[in-house]
């Protein structure tokens, strides 16, 4: 059965904004930890939009940390990059005292679009030896190019101005961040998403390939031009696609496998 312990305050000073909740599986002692990080262009959205995930989560015997962060319309970049960076410290580091018997010496970070944009720029900025593994769910891994996909209508809100540099961009893109350290790296990508494309999980894998580090993607064709990840019709808290459910799944059992007391 699971446990929800809702509002837990990572960051007080920020109200909601500075909020998670903990799921956390019938057999807590050991559990392995995953950082679950919302969507939403990084100017909407909350974490509820993942409850459902994190039931999943909690069912499969994983203690998830669902956490909000501040939008950009209300504190531009790096903001939401820092809080979710604090995020992970606080599961890290116990912050709360249900994550006491949890495996906390490598976490695994989990998020979608611009939660898997902050999933890669979490799990790649903290040191490699706390980070069992990440899993981008259509997230933008190169922000220069998707600036001339998208272009000031995007990022003007993210970055709090109209004209960004290449270098300020090239500084929030997980491009730069993938080392011969990286954490192994799960993608899932639809081939029709036309709001982050196909290149953006491509540049990723690229990175990982020259660092000789694993990563593999989920492709997929999902429905409409968006990420298609959700099973229709999708409700305000949906469920992922059961392929897409399952491969994240797998692939945090195996990389987590090895997180706390071994026999």
């Amino acid at each position: 059965m699971t446990t929800v312990i809702r509002d837990i305050h990572y960051a007080p000073e920020y109200g909601f904004r500075g909020e998670g909740d903990l799921y956390l599986p019938e057999q807590v002692e050991s559990a392995p930890a995953v950082l679950v990080i919302h969507g939403g262009g990084w100017q909407a959205m909350d974490r509820f939009r993942f409850n459902a995930v994190c039931a999943v989560l909690a069912e499969a015997g994983f203690a998830a940390f669902n956490v909000n962060y501040r939008l950009a319309g209300d504190a531009p970049w790096p903001a939401c990059g820092d809080d979710c960076l604090r995020a992970a410290r606080f599961l890290l580091e116990a912050g709360h005292p249900a994550l006491a018997p949890v495996a906390r010496e490598r976490i695994a970070v989990l998020g979608a679009s611009a939660g898997g944009h902050l999933a890669l720029m979490t799990g790649l900025r903290l040191p490699s030896a706390q980070v069992a593994g990440i899993v981008d769910i259509a997230g933008p891994s190169d922000l220069t190019t998707l600036w001339a996909h998208h272009g000031p209508q995007r990022f003007g809100k993210l970055f709090g101005k109209p004209d960004v540099t290449r270098e300020e961009l090239l500084a929030a893109s997980p491009v730069s961040y993938a080392t011969a350290a990286a954490p192994p790296l799960l993608c899932v990508q639809s081939t029709n998403d036309r709001l982050v494309p196909p290149e953006q999980t491509e540049r990723i894998a690229a990175r990982y390939q020259e660092c000789g580090r694993p990563c593999r993607i989920h492709w997929f064709a999902g429905e409409g031009e968006a990420h298609g990840i959700w099973q229709p019709p999708a409700p305000p808290i949906p469920d992922l696609l059961p392929p897409i459910e399952q491969d994240i799944l797998a692939f945090l059992a195996e990389v987590l496998a090895t997180v706390g007391p071994q026999p």
